[in-house]
């Protein structure tokens, strides 16, 4: 079963992301914020990281760019702006995909299965022993 860290600091929106994706058949943990996420990162190792936009600083860093420095799990951002453009500075920080609102709940699980089925196949490419 894979892992999905959720970071959203909306109580009732976190609960409702994490109904959709365990009814999806994820096993979810979900955080409202930075501290919480970067501890998380280490103690369930997610194979995919949910960021709500509201919750991308930490300390005044950048909380993708901290998810990057120390893994390559990749990240969706759920943006709360309707232009895609709103979120190309998250991506340019390494989140791999940006929602926005309203969130479709299709189009999010669309978009964590394809990163997962993505992410499964760069991670048995790139291990030293599969290779030729």
């Amino acid at each position: 079963m894979e892992a999905i860290l959720l970071i959203h600091p909306d109580p009732v929106l976190r609960g409702e992301l994490t109904m959709i994706l365990r009814d999806s058949g994820f096993h979810v943990v979900s955080v409202s914020g930075g501290q919480e996420a970067l501890a998380g990162i280490s103690n369930v190792r997610p194979d995919l990281i949910l960021l709500a936009e509201g919750s991308h600083r930490l300390n005044g860093d950048d909380l993708c760019g901290r998810i990057r420095e120390i893994c390559q799990t990749p990240i969706i951002i759920m943006g709360r702006e309707r232009e895609e453009a709103a979120g190309i500075d998250l991506l340019e920080m390494g989140a791999d995909a940006y929602l926005t609102s309203p969130l479709n709940s299709r189009k999010l699980l669309a978009r964590v299965r394809s990163l997962l089925r993505r992410y499964k196949g760069r991670n048995i490419i790139d291990r030293p022993e599969s290779r030729i």
